[in-house]
């Protein structure tokens, strides 16, 4: 008979009141979660935004570079021109 514990009622409510505990924290864990995947779209979205603007930098950056041979360029023909 010691298998069998004195009061099994209280030892399965006590049980039912804990795994309700674990419910309430496995609810309060899933939103968290949705809360995380809303921020990381979020996130995602800035990131892309981001990249787009870096690589319209990176053609702007790349018509600077561009500037001195265009302005040797220009000087070339106005010597030119001028020259006639």
């Amino acid at each position: 008979m010691g298998l069998i514990p004195k009061n099994p009622a209280e030892i399965l409510n006590r049980a039912d009141k804990v795994l309700g505990n674990v419910d309430g924290v496995l609810g309060r864990v899933d939103g968290t979660l949705g809360s995380v995947d809303v921020t990381l779209e979020q996130v995602s979205g800035t990131l892309t935004e981001v990249k787009d603007l870096l690589t319209e930098l990176h053609s702007q950056l790349e018509l600077l570079q561009q500037v001195p041979d265009i302005a040797a360029k220009v000087d070339a023909i106005h010597a030119a021109v001028t020259a006639s």
